[in-house]
């Protein structure tokens, strides 16, 4: 952390070094220059005759060579030859005048004056390539660091926020804000740093449209105090936009493509020295950025919007299809039963109103259980299918799925292994038991007719596991996930009817129990159907004894 602090820190220092050499302040170089240079002749007059001219030469190149590394390019050149000059003027004979009374001495001012000038071009040239190469890892890192925080964060918000911190951080700022456009393209703050600007409101609106129509950075200059209005506004004046002017205050398009999304306001510039073009381009960047994350999060929740919306078609189409076919089929029987009983012209023998009634009571068994199933997938749709849990015996409920579902297992064995050393378990005995009843029922369904259907339940570790397996023809490669999907048809040809729900409700509770479910094949053939339910620490053993069923 501390190293991250003071990598941040350099880079602070860094940034407003660069941007204070790039200054304007042609006066400040001059007199600087001029004052050194006079200062050092000032003190080596004195001690002139005791300094040979090798030792003075190599006095005002030191100083060119100061100069260069923060002066403007023609201010060092000219320092070159202002030294030449004093060099001359003051240190080689005759004094106080130009003229060389030695041919030698004339060669040596002549290689003087050339090497200067040369070594401040070179100093200059180099110190120009120096900070942009700074600039370039400025903006490397910047974009690192912005880019980590970017993934990090996952709202909208966390992300502007971010890219704000950043701002003040880096550029050492007053003040920085967000403005981004509400429904009606009124311009809001949506995140803000610091105080802001000492601008009107008014202003500051004028300036932010201007700055979204013409999507171009604009600014107040530093020197002026107040915003100059664009054309529309009553009074018609010119907003300050020229590429060398410094704002005190500067506004960045945030833009993507042809939609302008707002703007970023940077206000009080780091020791006053207001915003550069180079500011311009290197907050650019963030403004990009900010960009790239409010559009970023418009087509995640747009494509969240729309698989919303796809999956919700998806399961009306499959709830009417099952509401037009699997509940179409009971009521018609039911409807068909019933209307044959009332006919008065019929004599039904006792046994003909038995097999009606039968019937009747089949199909609106069935019909309860696809309703109930319905209900059960929309409570876990919804989120909100609470197992109501307490302490039971999972050979007990085994039990009760098995004879509830006798009608269904007519004609095959059923054959049930438990183990003798399971415990007591929390669960909901209605929600597991339904689960039985729905795997029980898939068994038979997708299992020729007087095929076994094999249950059994073990314990292995904290958890104890009971499979259901029959004899059929398997479950497809590839869909033994898919197949625990609301309203999801086996693809291996079977035809069998149903509304694709029960292992989906399944899935949900146990789940909701907090265990697992899945199906593999057998080897001999068929599929197994597995879950697990976890197994408390302080369940006390219940001895069963091994259970088997047949009808």
């Amino acid at each position: 952390m501390a190293l991250e602090r003071g990598s941040r820190s350099i880079t602070r220092y860094t940034h407003q070094w660069g941007r204070w050499l790039e200054r304007d302040r042609s006066s400040l170089d001059i007199g600087m220059a001029v004052g050194l240079l006079g200062l050092a002749t000032a003190l080596m007059l004195p001690v002139r005759e005791h300094l040979n001219l090798l030792n003075l030469g190599l006095i005002y190149l030191i100083l060119v060579i100061v100069i260069s590394l923060i002066a403007r390019r023609w201010v060092s050149a000219g320092a070159a030859v202002v030294a030449f000059v004093l060099f001359d003027v003051f240190f080689i004979l005759p004094y106080y005048t130009l003229v060389v009374a030695r041919t030698d001495q004339l060669l040596g001012l002549g290689v003087f004056l050339g090497v200067a000038v040369v070594i401040s071009q070179l100093v200059y040239l180099v110190r120009r390539r120096t900070l942009e190469a700074l600039r370039h890892g400025r903006q490397m890192e910047m974009l690192y660091e912005l880019s980590r925080a970017l993934i990090a964060d996952v709202d909208l918000d966390s992300m502007l926020v971010s890219i704000v911190e950043r701002v003040v951080l880096v550029f050492g700022v007053r003040s920085c804000a967000i403005v981004t456009l509400d429904d009606n393209s009124q311009p809001i703050i949506r995140v803000s740093r610091g105080a802001p600007p000492d601008v009107s409101l008014r202003d500051e609106e004028a300036l932010l449209r201007w700055v979204i129509e013409q999507r171009q950075p604009a600014g107040v200059g530093s020197h002026t105090g107040r915003i100059v209005r664009p054309h529309g506004s009553r009074t018609t004046r010119r907003i300050i936009t020229p590429r060398r002017q410094a704002h005190a205050v500067l506004y960045i398009p945030i833009a993507i493509g042809n939609r302008v999304l707002g703007g970023l306001r940077v206000a009080g510039a780091a020791e006053g020295m207001g915003f550069t073009h180079e500011d311009q381009q290197q907050l650019s960047l963030f403004a990009n950025q900010a960009a790239l994350s409010i559009e970023r999060i418009r087509l995640t929740e747009e494509a969240t919007r729309a698989e919303v919306l796809s999956r919700s078609d998806k399961l009306k189409s499959a709830l009417l299809s099952a509401v037009s076919h699997d509940l179409r089929t009971p009521l018609a029987a039911i409807k068909a039963s019933a209307t044959s009983m009332l006919q008065e012209d019929i004599d039904w023998t006792p046994e003909d109103r038995r097999d009606l009634l039968q019937t009747i009571d089949e199909e609106a068994d069935r019909l309860a259980r696809i309703v109930s199933n319905l209900l059960d997938l929309s409570r876990i749709e919804a989120g909100v299918l609470r197992p109501d849990r307490d302490w039971n015996e999972v050979a007990e409920v085994v039990s009760d799925a098995v004879v509830r579902t006798l009608s269904l297992t007519q004609g095959r064995e059923v054959t049930v292994d438990i183990a003798d050393d399971l415990p007591l378990v929390r669960l909901d005995y209605v929600e597991i038991s339904q689960v039985l009843v729905n795997l029980i029922e898939n068994a038979v369904k997708y299992s020729p007719s007087g095929q076994p259907v094999d249950i059994e339940v073990r314990r292995y570790a904290e958890e104890i596991e009971v499979s259901i397996a029959d004899r059929g023809d398997g479950i497809p490669a590839g869909q033994e996930s898919e197949i625990f999907s609301p309203f999801s048809r086996l693809g291996n040809g079977s035809g069998a009817s149903g509304t694709g729900i029960g292992l989906a409700i399944c899935k949900g509770i146990i789940e909701a129990h907090g265990g697992r479910i899945w199906v593999s094949r057998r080897a001999d053939g068929g599929s197994v159907f597995r879950f697990t339910l976890p197994v408390e620490p302080d369940s006390a053993i219940n001895p069963v004894q091994p259970l088997e069923v047949s009808t």
